[in-house]
């Protein structure tokens, strides 16, 4: 049976999305401190590799890499979150689901933010007019006396695009798990039915499992750049005896396939306290 993608869309009441956020935060700082408090030594001998992906989708595939992805920039260069996404599925045989399709999801779901370089407010439209930018900014009297987008831009700054957000997996894993009647599984929540991963155990549990997990790393630390900003998402495989091998959809070289130390890994998991991110995609196996 082939399964619609539907995830529900970003864009919930405000009372909601405190809750979210909150559920994420407890998530972060759980597991920000399980990886601070953890003896790094117990897994230098330790070696678990989750079965490598035949077919590993590269962001500089010219099938969709120069696409525009949503309102601002393109696939290939920041579209992590599609590949990560794209990974999870395949890996639980919805491998029916084609990059296009999820990376219209993302977009029309909302899940493609954005802002305006001189204004605060994040914008999550997947296409930009006038008169959405209005909509949005009702009290801001500059950009309400401006009559074109040229305008708006000399006054509120260029576009400029913020990421994926982190709640697209969250519901992304909780979408799979009612295609195979699992009801007990709570988004955003770090609880053992919960979307995220919130302890070093609970991580290692899901790699020996045979279940490979979605995080986010903060750019400079992961790619040991201090001049890089901002983060990416990427898939953890396993570990190798001290090394850490992900797949990132960034890496052409060695077909997306990427070792480096696991403290180089659990550095770039929570050098950004606010933006600690890791999956748990065993909750798909769960059974009633």
């Amino acid at each position: 049976m082939k399964y619609e993608l539907s995830v529900r869309d970003y864009n919930v009441p405000n009372e909601e999305h405190i809750e979210r956020q909150k559920a994420h935060m407890d998530a972060a700082r759980s597991l920000a401190t399980s990886i601070r408090d953890y003896n790094i030594n117990n897994l230098k001998n330790y070696k678990c590799i989750c079965k490598l992906p035949d077919l590993i989708p590269l962001n500089s595939n010219p099938k969709w890499s120069k696409r525009l992805f949503g309102a601002v920039n393109t696939v290939q260069k920041a579209g992590c979150l599609v590949f990560v996404s794209k990974l999870f599925l395949d890996e639980f045989d919805f491998n029916y689901i084609e990059v296009n399709s999820i990376i219209k999801e993302i977009e029309e779901k909302h899940y493609r933010l954005w802002k305006l370089a001189n204004r605060d407010k994040t914008l999550s439209m997947p296409t930009i007019s006038l008169e959405e930018l209005k909509a949005e900014f009702p009290d801001d009297e500059p950009i309400q006396s401006c009559n074109s987008l040229d305008e708006v831009y000399s006054v509120a700054g260029n576009p400029v695009g913020i990421g994926g957000s982190m709640f697209f997996l969250d519901n992304l894993i909780y979408l799979v798990c009612r295609w195979n009647d699992i009801d007990v599984v709570k988004p955003y929540s770090g609880s053992s039915y919960g979307t995220r991963i919130y302890n070093v155990d609970s991580l290692l549990e899901n790699l020996e499992m045979g279940c490979p997990i979605p995080l986010r790393v903060e750019n400079s630390v992961y790619l040991n750049d201090s001049s890089l900003k901002g983060g990416h998402y990427i898939t953890l495989y396993g570990f190798n005896s001290g090394t850490a091998i992900v797949v990132d959809s960034n890496i052409d070289s060695n077909a997306g396939i990427k070792e480096l130390p696991i403290k180089q890994l659990f550095d770039a998991m929570i050098a950004n306290p606010n933006l600690v991110c890791a999956w748990n995609p065993s909750t798909v196996l769960l059974r009633k």
